[in-house]
């Protein structure tokens, strides 16, 4: 009989288990392979302790040695679980928790975006639960990319002359009343996304509205943006400033469970272009 507070609970610590995915997660950091006795110094475990883990997992099918050089790698069967999961589960449903937690953290419209060819496109969103007044949600439409903090994210991890090879194709116009429209400006402007690693925006494409936005990795390139966005009144440039870290970290969080390509199809969305109208904060009463 199980005793104590139970799975849901504080549940008793399996020490063994947690050895094992400690092993998993180092295996992970070592796509090329790792010998025994460099990952018995990197984790703390004895040769011996390790080895009986080794070949546990081995045995399993989770973990293989090469018969050539001996160092230990994943297998891919992880990877083809892992992969098995999310497609039953399907792209949006994984992204979900992720998004509903800095939407429940921040209490305001958390977004994100997918870049897609030459432009950047809402996908999805998450909402807090305790504002009436917030801001209305893009999805499906495609950002303005000189206007919307997601969208300076994506143009500041292009070349410069790529990103300005988009903005003349797509324009800078004037959406609210501090829209950046001056080429230069914004290209300035880019240069301290990409140093900070992060991008703001304040009144520039709804009055009344601001947003900060982090970039989505994979493979070295911005696949993606994560935003949070509300009313100047609850969202002054100071807390923006420090809700970046939060938002960085919600970046990563996503990054670790990309499903290699994504695609506006996968969240079953068609593309509405973006035009800046009705965006700004709304006051809508929840049921």
């Amino acid at each position: 009989m199980l005793s104590g507070s139970g799975v849901n609970g504080r549940a008793a610590h399996v020490a063994s288990v947690s050895r094992a995915v400690r092993v998993l997660e180092a295996l992970a950091g070592h796509p090329q392979g790792i010998a025994l006795g460099d990952l018995s110094a990197r984790l703390g475990y004895g040769k011996a302790s390790l080895s009986k883990i080794l070949g546990t997992l081995e045995r399993q099918g989770y973990v293989r040695q090469d018969p050539l050089t001996n160092q230990f790698q994943l297998s891919w069967r992880l990877l083809a679980l892992a992969f098995g999961h999310a497609q039953r589960l399907g792209v949006p449903t994984i992204f979900l928790p992720i998004l509903q937690g800095l939407a429940d953290e921040t209490d305001e419209l958390v977004q994100l975006a997918l870049v897609d060819g030459a432009q950047l496109l809402f996908v999805a969103k998450a909402e807090g639960q305790g504002q009436r007044i917030r801001m209305l949600p893009l999805v499906g439409m495609v950002a303005p990319l000189h206007a919307t903090a997601s969208g300076k994210v994506w143009l500041a991890s292009l070349p410069p002359t790529e990103a300005r090879e988009i903005l003349h194709r797509q324009g800078l116009p004037r959406l609210a009343p501090k829209t950046i429209t001056a080429p230069r400006r914004l290209m300035s402007e880019l240069r301290q996304v990409r140093r900070q690693g992060y991008a703001i925006v304040d009144e520039e494409l709804a009055e009344g509205g601001r947003a900060v936005a982090a970039p989505i990795l994979n493979g070295g390139h911005v696949v993606g943006t994560v935003a949070v966005s509300g009313p100047t009144f609850r969202l002054p440039l100071a807390k923006l400033h420090r809700l970046a870290p939060r938002l960085q970290r919600a970046a990563r969080d996503l990054e670790a469970i990309w499903p290699g390509q994504v695609t506006a199809r996968d969240f079953g969305l068609g593309i509405r272009p973006g035009d800046g109208s009705s965006k700004g904060p709304s006051s809508q009463r929840r049921p």
